[in-house]
């Protein structure tokens, strides 16, 4: 009996050391690497931006504060004199699978230049992954905030519901943001 306590205290004290040791181990390597996959995100992001107002020199990070809650960042895209030439939403909804995220920009003009999505990795690429191409996303070129003529994808009406809603949001978003500015 005192043998078995015996035996049964020592694995409990190697798999607590086991697990100090890979604890520590996967601590030193996060310390390595997030500053380089935080560069990376950013990198990302900025590509993102540039490919929704690709004529935009820089862009500036603007509050979220009193906007729809789906809505995580906001850029104005500024040329090379500070000019604005719109503003940039980045908006999350929910779709059929999961999570979907869209960036949405909106000229000065109140119409959409460009809408991309960022994230629809919980979709099914033969349906709600439709949201992801250019057929779909192309919809809303030129679009004003009614939206008229986009439709949802037959067979994935959830998703591009939801992907409508998103861009919904960033015209919602857009009025809040144009009044203040």
């Amino acid at each position: 009996m005192k043998s078995q306590k015996k035996d049964i205290a020592k694995s409990i004290i190697v798999l607590v050391v086991i697990c100090l040791v890979t604890s520590a181990a996967l601590a030193i390597v996060n310390h390595f690497t997030a500053p380089v996959s935080a560069a990376n995100k950013a990198a990302r992001e900025e590509a993102a931006r540039k490919a929704v107002i690709s004529e935009a020199a820089s862009f500036e990070q603007l509050p979220t504060d009193g906007l729809p809650e789906t809505v995580t960042s906001v850029y104005k895209g500024l040329d090379g004199s500070g000019n604005a030439l719109g503003y940039i939403f980045t908006v999350e909804g929910k779709g059929f699978g999961g999570k979907i995220q869209v960036m949405c920009a909106i000229g000065q003009d109140g119409k959409i230049l460009k809408c991309q999505t960022l994230d629809v990795s919980g979709e099914t690429k033969t349906l709600g992954g439709q949201t992801a191409n250019a057929a779909y996303t192309d919809r809303y070129t030129g679009q004003d905030a009614s939206l008229s003529g986009v439709d949802a994808i037959s067979g994935a009406t959830i998703t591009s519901t939801a992907y409508k809603t998103c861009v919904q949001d960033a015209f919602a978003a857009y009025d809040i943001v144009k009044g203040a500015n």
